[in-house]
């Protein structure tokens, strides 16, 4: 009878697949320090010898030189264990239980799926034993295998293993023993400390974020993981952290006052010291109760820092949150990641005596040396890491492309910040890692993670920002601020002024000085006499010589004060010289601040261009694609009229790729005012948006209700009503749509135009404020925050405003905007 036909698999499959499963040794440790923490341990202990002999006792290859043992007090196996689950490929029942929300005895969710852990061992050494008892049974099991024997000419079963009863005085637990070293020389030197440094990263050093015991010798050496210790995190200038549950993210913080020192020298030092330092820093936080925060801000309640702040937003406000969706791929609801918490510290890496007082430490390069070793903000998943994010400083959440340029103490920089966020296997089971452990698998839980944690990284740096501006502010107003800069010619006329007066001075001393040199000759006379003819004076002449010799000390003092005068003189007249010479230059530079105030002005009216062509030239180029698609369905077709269309759409293309490259030179005209019904521009705006929405469903009711005229320039209040329909638009994509479908109201009642949606509505950590620069809660590269900030600049140039009114909708949020246009109504 033929033999069955049947699927056999090469043993060579299984080392290759081995070899490729992990990228180098700091991995395949951590997958099998992984398995200990799976298996209920307190603690695993990693011993490396590089040259010595398996210390195994009855181990199978006493000859093999190098070894790893990984031991652990954990749950252990038994034999039937090994046979039905170690030893099959991929046969994973941890892989099981988590399908079926089931944890260890200790509560613990295991990390380990994908029953290819073992397979990792390949990478350290080429031959593998286990010595395991599983708690609470009497027998402890010997196996042993070399991955040698999975050659090419070998089936997988057949491959040799070796298993028996072996004689141990554990009470449950297992040791894993790797031999014959594949590469010894990874363990020493340069490479052993780049290892050590790996390895201390993906092991979570900080307490919080740490689950069980890992220790590691290193050729009969105790190596330190480099633990993360309380002492230097006191030393840190701000400490954050951010905690998302139940839909609601929420970032704290708290800064020191040496966050303001910065880079700050001479006068700029010194008015820190004397207005911020000398009053702890009091006076500069009635300052910034006056301001407008971003955030909620309070006085700190740690003596050890100054300011802190809250921020709450709720997840399904952020833009651009990811969905899961049916088998018809229709959306069910948001992509939720799952609980998490972390921690950021910023440390100030030049001498920081008041962080390094707060710490304790006797060392500032205690701090240094941590930092360095672990700058970056990582992940670990029940105290392991997840590479490659913050591994070696990997900066995942891009806080190198916030910092600001030059020496700016402002934002945080990425090599001053060491911090973790926390997940775990229970709790983010949605976040799943890579085959190769390098990273999550990209799907939309894993880009809601990333969202999530990057827009609490973007308030932090928004309210350093914020804080950056208040400050200055704060000196300006504290720095005489009525002092005007004069002109270079009216400094010289009182400079020349003031050494005139000096001179004239210095000739009338001399005069004095004469007079007082005579009358010091006389009294000196007068003196002498009575002195050396004491029996022919009177009495009175004799009381006199006290008095005489007071006034002849008295002229001597004045003389010296004359000479100093006469020197004074001479250094006004080469002051004055001095001031000829620098005042050119102060004039220079006057004109040069009055061209950079123009240029900033300029810059910002660029910016604002820059915001809104993108928003105009789509505008032009549906219309253009309108009135193609209505040429080409004529009869007969407007051919002409289609090719002006497909012009007007490329020149629009043309704008978009020139405005990137504005040149702020040109001095703008005044804007060109005209009169028009604002219903007119109402019913336009409606028209254009209706065609632009008219494949999403999205509608718009216009109700007017009383109609006005107003003078000013159309564009520009096109330009503010078209942000807030864009705003509509970018947010009615983001919310689950009613049962009427999205659409925008517009209402017009003289003198008021109010503009809202059915969506979410204004999510009350931005409600207050929202007209700010830069407060958005978009996600970076979809808008900046601008858009509302704009448009109340324009309307506050017309004499008009805009504001967000205190009436919510079913989702409890404000929601509707108001435009008070009364200052350009035309009363005719």
């Amino acid at each position: 009878m033929a033999r069955r036909p049947h699927f056999e698999i090469s043993a060579s499959v299984v080392r290759q697949l081995g070899d490729e499963l992990v990228s180098d040794e700091v991995t395949a440790i951590v997958e099998l320090v992984k398995n200990a923490y799976d298996a209920d341990a307190d603690f695993a202990h990693v011993e490396v010898n590089t040259a010595a002999h398996l210390t195994l006792a009855g181990t199978k290859f006493p000859k093999a030189r190098g070894f790893i043992t990984i031991e652990d007090d954990g749950m252990g196996m038994s034999e039937d264990d090994i046979n039905d689950g170690w030893l099959v490929i991929s046969l994973s029942k941890k892989r099981e239980m988590k399908a079926k929300g089931e944890t260890t005895p200790k509560g613990r969710t295991p990390l380990g799926d994908k029953g290819l852990g073992r397979l990792s061992t390949q990478k350290l050494g080429d031959n593998l034993e286990i010595v395991t008892r599983k708690d609470g049974q009497d027998e402890t099991t010997h196996v042993a295998f070399s991955w040698k024997e999975f050659t090419d000419d070998k089936g997988l079963s057949t491959v040799p293993i070796e298993m028996s009863e072996a004689k141990s005085p554990r009470r449950k637990g297992s040791i894993l023993a790797i031999s014959d070293l594949r590469n010894p020389d990874v363990w020493k030197g340069a490479s052993e400390k780049k290892l050590m440094t790996d390895l201390s990263q993906v092991i979570s050093p900080f307490e919080a974020a740490r689950p069980f015991l890992v220790t590691l010798k290193i050729d009969g050496k105790e190596k330190d993981l480099g633990q993360v210790s309380s002492q230097v995190r006191n030393a840190a200038v701000g400490k954050f952290t951010l905690d998302y549950r139940d839909g609601v993210l929420e970032v704290r913080g708290k800064i020191r006052l040496a966050k303001f020192r910065g880079n700050q020298r001479g006068e700029d030092l010194e008015f820190f010291e004397k207005n911020v330092v000398a009053s702890n820093g009091r006076d500069f936080f009635s300052f910034l109760q006056g301001q407008k925060p971003v955030v909620e801000i309070a006085h700190s309640k740690d003596p050890g820092y100054f300011v802190e702040f809250v921020h709450r937003v709720s997840f399904s406000s952020l833009g651009s949150m990811e969905s899961i969706r049916n088998d018809a791929g229709e959306p069910i609801g948001l992509a939720d990641p799952g609980p998490f918490s972390g921690e950021i510290d910023e440390f100030l890496l030049r001498n920081d005596e008041t962080g390094l007082q707060l710490s304790g430490l006797s060392e500032h390069s205690t701090i240094l040396d941590t930092v360095k070793a672990h700058v970056g903000v990582k992940i670990f998943r029940d105290g392991f890491g997840v590479r490659p994010y913050g591994v070696n400083g990997e900066d995942w959440l891009r806080l190198g492309a916030q910092q600001t340029s030059g020496g700016s103490w402002y934002g945080m920089r990425p090599h001053n910040v060491i911090g973790y966020i926390k997940i775990s296997e229970k709790e983010n089971s949605k976040l799943k890692e890579k085959t190769d452990r390098e990273g999550f698998v990209s799907d939309p839980y894993s880009r809601n993670f990333t969202r999530l944690a990057t827009h609490a990284t973007s308030m932090i740096e928004l309210f350093y920002e914020w804080i950056r501006r208040a400050y200055n502010s704060y000196r300006i107003s504290r720095i005489r601020p009525d002092t005007p800069l004069e002109s270079g010619k009216e400094i010289v006329r009182k400079a020349s002024s003031l050494a005139q007066q000096v001179s004239a001075y210095a000739q009338t001393a001399e005069a004095v000085e004469r007079a007082a040199a005579t009358a010091k000759n006389k009294i000196h006379n007068v003196s002498r006499k009575i002195e050396e003819t004491p029996l022919l004076t009177s009495d009175a002449e004799r009381e006199l010589a006290d008095l005489l010799a007071e006034a002849r000390d008295a002229l001597s003092s004045s003389t010296d004060l004359f000479a100093q005068l006469q020197a004074y003189a001479a250094q006004g007249r080469d002051l004055a010289n001095m001031v000829r010479t620098v005042a050119p230059r102060l004039d220079v530079l006057n004109d040069q601040l009055s061209d950079f105030s123009e240029l900033a002005g300029v810059g910002m009216l660029a910016e604002s261009l820059s915001h809104e062509v993108e928003n105009q030239t789509d505008r032009l180029m549906q219309r253009a694609s309108s009135a193609s698609e209505k040429a080409r369905k004529s009869a007969p077709p407007n051919v002409d009229l289609v090719l002006f269309a497909q012009e007007i759409t490329s020149i629009a293309l043309a704008m978009r790729r020139q405005i990137g490259h504005l040149t702020p030179s040109l001095r703008f005209r005044r804007d060109k005012l005209e009169k028009f019904r604002v219903s007119s521009l109402l019913v336009d705006t409606q028209t254009y948006f209706s065609e632009r929405w008219a494949a999403g469903g999205a509608s718009i009711h216009l109700d007017v209700a009383d109609d006005f005229q107003v003078r000013t320039n159309r564009g520009r209040l096109t330009q503010v009503v078209d942000n807030l329909f864009l705003n509509s638009e970018y947010w009615l994509r983001q919310s689950e749509p009613d049962a009427a479908g999205p659409c925008v109201f517009v209402e017009c009642q003289a003198p008021f135009v109010r503009i809202w949606d059915n969506g979410a509505g204004v999510d009350s950590s931005v409600e207050a404020s929202l007209f700010q620069p830069f407060i958005s809660l978009k996600p970076k590269g979809e808008g900046r925050g601008l858009g509302l900030f704009i448009s109340g600049q324009i309307l506050q140039s017309m004499g008009c405003g805009i504001a967000l009114l205190h009436e919510k909708n079913q989702h409890g949020r404000r929601y509707k905007f108001e435009l008070d246009l009364s200052g350009i109504v035309d009363g005719k």
